[in-house]
């Protein structure tokens, strides 16, 4: 789920409670944007700085095993492992202030359990902090003994989308009662796309009719889908009408920016590793070439970096090569947002005198999209031809473009007049087009002339007969069918139901796959987490929820050390074994922090078995190493439970 939905899904409670965060509240109360204000790198900055030491470890713990993978607290706890010397203590609580602080949200699932999660769109901001990538760019010198191994050549994934969803405009992919899809619609949308099966095999997508329709065409429906250019009714999947202005309104590189983000969050996020190597990438300048072993030797996944290296590459994304035997890259595009779009009219494609129509690469996809209606595809490259001809026209004319249409569009997608050649030729090929045309009507048939007597005195019925035949019987236009349907009935003369009836009820019968009533974030593609089924977790755990039975023990065991007998000394540490706690233990003059692990009793005589933390005066920070060790009773000269400074963190 990223920041925008979990904002907005907030208890009032939690939000209240983020608000008080002292990093938050001065600049909520300047008027900023709670949501803006947690998606800051600025703010994060301030936040690490006056963190305590313990919540800036468990959050960097959480970045680095779990991402934006939603995770309960046990596997949080056990993750830390051999690792770290937090306690399990200081990791609920840390988590506890992270809610609060509005880093880390919680659902409830249905059971009760809680699911914890760092917001997928988070993922970058708090990587750059954790585990920031420190790779120095390519020196001019060495970026000169860059080899390349022969590789076809990428178009961007705006493109290669945008290919495969016009084949799927000219044939809607369709599938039977039984679940077979047509391949000849598959096959057209995949023989549009240069993206292979193998390519994006590492993002092992799981989807319906895995056996029918290969990967990359599941990744076209899925981010078609999603994107709300493409839409499903019924058994068919379709080209949307609104969906795909909206679409067309970009340019490729703020389109690939888009796709870039949903690439990440939907298929990215399902794994850790390529969720942060991603990340990492995109914290580099494009265009500067990095070592890939850099990259991977920071985040620890070396292997994730190689690929979804590979599979940036395939999305035309990511250049990749050779220098000096070391593998290395450099980002083609930006996948951040431009403050300054493409300026209006930057990006014209040009109309050459033979009729052919060049296209740079930062012209927008609706006059990509337009000129495949109306020319005829030459080539796919950086620059894409375009071919003006008597077909293409023809095509032109069956997609609804008349002469004066395509001229006006031409015009002001070059900014200049058409070459007198071009014009020429364009009047003659579209002279002969619509002389003749099909059009689709239906019989109505009635049982007596006086009947459609009737029919043509009614004026609302009468515009709607296109012509007579014989005394009885009308042609008219099959558009007009549910008009006079209903025009009949109020007349009294109900038509009897047809085949035609039957299908209009079925289409008005609502679909549960239908667009409508898909989920805001369903594409094609099954994802492994919805956290938007779950509710909110309303509020942050108290003191005793995190430590069951704290109110009932006796205030001292929490307070300050003490003197204690042997077996209550013994139910102390038991106590904190439970609440996986370290207790502040003087033994020979010296206080020391000690995290006992499990309780031995051998014939009445026990002992307790852990390690210690830290060897310093403040030994209440964490550590990094174990010492494990065993105190014996008469060892113990005070002692108490250590449980970290918990702010109120309860709700009203």
């Amino acid at each position: 789920m990223n920041l925008r939905m979990s904002v907005a899904r907030l208890p009032d409670s939690i939000r209240e409670l983020i608000l008080t965060e002292r990093t938050i509240k001065m600049r909520y109360e300047r008027g900023e944007i709670l949501e803006n204000i947690l998606a800051s790198g600025e703010w994060a900055q301030e936040w690490k700085m006056r963190a305590d030491s313990s919540c800036v470890a468990v959050l960097n713990g959480i970045v680095a095993r779990f991402a934006a993978e939603p995770f309960e607290l046990d596997s949080l706890i056990k993750s830390f492992g051999e690792t770290s010397s937090l306690t399990g203590a200081e990791i609920r609580i840390a988590v506890a202030r992270l809610r609060r602080s509005g880093i880390v949200f919680a659902v409830r699932k249905a059971w009760g359990d809680r699911l914890f999660y760092l917001p997928v769109d988070c993922v970058p901001v708090w990587q750059r902090l954790m585990l920031p990538v420190e790779s120095t760019p390519l020196a001019e010198e060495e970026m000169k003994e860059i080899v390349f191994p022969p590789k076809p050549f990428r178009l961007p994934l705006s493109l290669e989308l945008l290919s495969a969803w016009q084949a799927v405009s000219l044939q809607p992919i369709e599938w039977t009662t039984k679940g077979a899809l047509n391949k000849v619609s598959v096959n057209k949308m995949t023989g549009a796309m240069r993206i292979n099966e193998e390519e994006i095999a590492v993002l092992s997508l799981s989807y319906p009719h895995k056996d029918q329709l290969p990967a990359h065409a599941a990744l076209a429906l899925d981010l078609g889908l999603y994107a709300k250019v493409l839409c499903k009714e019924g058994n068919v999947i379709r080209v949307s009408d609104q969906g795909l202005s909206e679409w067309l309104i970009f340019s490729p590189e703020e389109a690939d920016s888009q796709l870039h983000s949903w690439v990440v969050e939907r298929y990215g996020a399902a794994n850790p590793a390529h969720h942060l190597a991603a990340a990492a990438i995109d914290s580099l300048n494009e265009m500067e070439w990095h070592q890939v072993e850099a990259i991977g030797s920071r985040i620890g996944h070396q292997g994730a970096i190689c690929d979804w290296l590979g599979l940036m590459e395939s999305f035309g994304w990511v250049e990749r090569g050779i220098c000096r035997e070391n593998a290395v890259f450099r980002k083609k595009v930006s996948h951040r947002r431009r403050e300054n779009p493409i300026a209006q009219g930057d990006g014209a494609f040009f109309v050459q005198p033979d009729g052919e129509i060049f296209v740079p690469p930062e012209t927008e996809l609706r006059a990509r999209w337009v000129l495949a209606e109306i020319a005829e595809k030459v080539t796919e490259d950086s620059v894409f031809v375009y071919r003006l001809t008597r077909n293409a026209c023809s095509k032109a004319m069956n997609a609804g473009y008349a002469l004066k249409s395509v001229q006006a569009f031409l015009e002001e997608g070059s900014s200049l007049p058409l070459p007198d050649p071009v014009l020429r030729s364009l009047q003659d090929w579209f002279l002969p087009l619509g002389k003749a045309a099909f059009s689709e009507v239906m019989l109505l048939r009635t049982s007596s002339p006086e009947l459609a007597s009737i029919l043509k005195q009614d004026p609302n019925t009468a515009e709607k007969l296109i012509e007579q035949l014989g005394d009885r019987d009308f042609i008219v236009d099959a558009a007009s069918y549910p008009f006079l349907r209903l025009r009949l009935q109020k007349l009294g003369y109900p038509p009897l139901e047809s085949k035609r009836d039957a299908t209009a009820m079925k289409k008005e019968e609502p679909d549960a796959n239908s667009q409508e009533n898909m989920q805001e974030d369903q594409g094609w593609v099954y994802r492994r987490h919805v956290l938007s089924v779950f509710e909110p977790d309303r509020a942050v755990p108290s003191m005793d929820e995190l430590f069951p039975g704290l109110s009932s023990i006796p205030a001292s065991w929490v307070s300050k050390p003490r003197t204690y007998h042997a077996s209550t000394s013994k139910q102390l540490l038991q106590r904190a074994i439970e609440w996986q706690a370290s207790v502040r233990l003087e033994s020979d003059g010296s206080s020391r922090t000690f995290i006992p692990e499990e309780l031995k009793d051998d014939s009445g005589e026990w002992s307790v078995v852990g390690h210690w933390r830290g060897l310093s005066a403040r030994d209440d920070e964490p550590g990094i190493g174990k010492k494990m060790a065993v105190v014996h009773p008469e060892e113990i000269t005070k002692l108490m439970i250590w449980l970290p400074l918990l702010e109120e963190l309860e709700t009203n």
